[in-house]
């Protein structure tokens, strides 16, 4: 069976991208609907270099195409993929092929999807799938989805499916429903608030061959939110509730998850405020209980700390933690007005940003001799307990100045804390064990318009960095200078770990052309290993020397 459905897969894949090849020939001819796409190309190359730990192995290319076809109310769409001498992490994608394929129909009331799909419900506590190549995340589900708007401002979704895994499907099947519905459209028309709740529930079934333990085969899943907004000021609550589902992760204990997260936010002209606060308590949640890293998850643990850009300030970053977590996180932004003292000719605008997560309180259940022992509950926990260890702490501050038409710059200040201890994260000296870092990086940015060239714009932008840590590697100097002629641009910079005992430069040269939706690109140079992040979600990146050629276009 499984494998008539692997063929019926592979077939309809291909159907779908032959049929939307011989249509577009039709399209462009007649008007029947248009065709549009985008692509991603990469070819990396590695050469050993002692100096960072970097390993020689085979060129790594790697691309993938989008196609969709609209018409009327129709739009089939496939992604066609491709991945030669994988690196870490990106094993299982070995190969190429269709690895996305679907059929929609879409009106004002229906919206029938079959094939693969993507979707979140609320902040995707219980239920969020989506396709970052950067991350090496594809968690789409391929079955039918089903969303229905039977009265304005009642919206209804219900799917069925199975989780992409690499080539394959994973062997859990996720049933989910999920309905919005806005207050305000059905009862509260003469409101000048506004008030929208949702509710969700996701199971995913999975056989139980186990030997050792009672695996429950089918995990259920609620949430239920509520958003209220009044002129400038909104509160958000989110809250989730999930059945025992022991896993690798949690090291199949049998305690019930929950998650909360309750958010506020208040702006006006010139002034803004946002506040959040977060419970996590056993809330891994996968189609396949036995998986890892970045496989198979069915849904997103949302990060309450600042999502980084410069290269020093993601030296140290924190990723989710969903077998407990509890934190906060606090954003000021204020304009300093025009032609005032401080504000000066155009302004000057300042970002506070605060992030503080610690473990959550954990007890001896009455059934475990330790904490998280399988077979067991594993542990009570008092709700509104702070664990004893602090994760993660983070304080940014930031101030953005226009000096004149030509110049900007900007100032940075982060002090950030992050418990190595506990997370273990971080790659380690040799006879080294983790520890709890603190670290100060201070940022200069400017942006400078310089005179044009033959009438073409010609702009320069720099950045000094410096991380200062008595801690794992010790200090870094970082510089860069980025030149832009029109549609090229030119960069070099370096990373300079001076506190590391070998004081490692990690160099890069990049040329390239944008030119609307296509760019190319060609870097050399010399890459850390470490963490890389996205919303609280992060994949280890070896060290790496060679390099790197991307192209990505829409069309």
């Amino acid at each position: 069976m499984k494998k008539f459905l692997r063929l019926a897969n592979s077939n309809m894949g291909k159907f779908i991208t032959v049929l939307i090849i011989i249509i577009s020939f039709q399209a462009n001819s007649q008007n029947y609907g248009n065709l549009s796409g985008n692509l991603q190309l990469n070819y990396q190359t590695f050469q050993e270099d002692l100096s960072i730990d970097a390993e020689a192995r085979n060129p790594y290319a790697s691309g993938y195409t989008n196609l969709l076809y609209n018409y009327n109310q129709f739009t089939v769409g496939t992604r066609i993929e491709a991945y030669n001498n994988t690196i870490p992490g990106f094993s299982g994608y070995e190969g190429y092929g269709i690895a996305n394929k679907f059929i929609q129909f879409k009106n004002n009331v229906f919206d029938i999807t079959l094939g693969d799909f993507y979707d979140e419900f609320g902040s995707g506590l219980i239920f969020r799938t989506y396709f970052d190549p950067n991350l090496g995340v594809d968690n789409a589900v391929e079955g039918v989805r089903l969303k229905v708007v039977p009265v304005e401002g009642v919206y209804i979704t219900g799917l069925i499916g199975k989780q992409r895994s690499y080539w394959e499907n994973s062997d859990g099947i996720i049933k989910a429903f999920n309905t919005d519905i806005s207050l305000n459209s059905l009862f509260l028309k003469t409101w000048d608030s506004y008030v929208n709740i949702g509710f969700s529930f996701v199971t995913k079934k999975e056989n139980d061959d186990e030997p050792l333990y009672i695996l429950p085969e089918n995990v259920g899943a609620l949430n239920g939110r509520m958003s209220v907004t009044k002129g400038n000021t909104s509160i958000n609550l989110d809250y989730a509730y999930k059945i025992n589902d022991p896993s690798a992760d949690n090291n199949y204990i049998y305690k019930n998850g929950s998650g909360l997260i309750l958010t506020g936010n208040y702006s006006k002209k010139g002034m803004g405020i946002s506040i959040g606060l977060k419970r996590i308590d056993n809330m891994s949640f996968r189609s396949e209980r036995n998986a890892m890293l970045q496989d198979l998850h069915v849904n997103y643990i949302i990060p309450f700390t600042k999502q980084q850009a410069y290269s020093l300030a993601t030296m140290y970053p924190y990723s989710s933690q969903p077998n407990g977590e509890m934190g906060g996180q606090v954003d000021i932004y204020y304009v300093i007005p025009k032609k005032s003292k401080l504000g000066g000719k155009h302004g000057t605008h300042i970002t506070i940003n605060f992030a503080n997560v610690f473990n959550i309180n954990k007890t001896l259940s009455d059934d475990a001799s330790v904490l998280n022992e399988s077979g067991t509950l594993g542990y009570n926990s008092d709700f509104f307990k702070l664990g004893e260890d602090k994760l993660f702490q983070e304080f940014n501050f930031e101030i953005s100045k226009k000096i004149n038409r030509n110049l900007k710059i900007i100032s940075t200040y982060i002090n950030v804390v992050n418990n190595d201890k506990t997370l273990k994260s971080q790659p380690i000296l040799p006879n080294k064990s983790p520890e709890l870092i603190r670290a100060n990086i201070f940022i200069l940015e400017a942006m400078i318009k310089l005179n044009p060239i033959k009438s073409m714009r010609n702009s320069m932008r720099t950045e000094l960095q410096y991380l200062n840590t008595k801690q794992h590697y010790g200090n870094w100097m970082m510089g860069l200078i980025e030149y832009k002629l029109s549609k090229f641009f030119f960069s070099l910079q370096d990373l300079y770990n001076y506190g590391h005992p070998e004081q490692p430069h990690y160099y890069s040269t990049s040329i390239g052309y944008n030119n609307g939706a296509n760019r190319i690109s060609i870097t050399y140079g010399k890459q850390r290993a470490g963490l890389f992040c996205v919303g609280g979600v992060c994949r280890e990146v070896p060290a790496s020397n060679g390099f790197l050629i991307s192209l990505t276009s829409s069309f």
